[in-house]
């Protein structure tokens, strides 16, 4: 992976919650703690997506999906 430099501004709060979570969860770097809260929120907003995506589905293609075959047949 190849990885960008960046600089941020975060809230003192913010900076002090990383900090513990680094000790406490033996992680790394602060940059390890900042890239899995980004891969989380990337995660959450693709689920979001999916979600509104699900409601866009027209139900009148549910009668392709069937097999033609009623539940008698079983």
């Amino acid at each position: 992976m190849t990885a960008k430099k960046i600089s941020i501004s975060i809230s003192a709060d913010l900076a002090v919650f990383m900090e513990n979570y680094k000790k406490s969860k033996d992680c790394k770097s602060i940059s390890q703690i900042v890239e899995e809260a980004l891969i989380l929120l990337r995660e959450k907003e693709l689920e979001n997506a999916y979600r509104e995506a699900n409601t866009e589905i027209d139900d009148s293609w549910d009668v392709l999906a069937g097999d033609g075959l009623s539940d008698e047949t079983w």
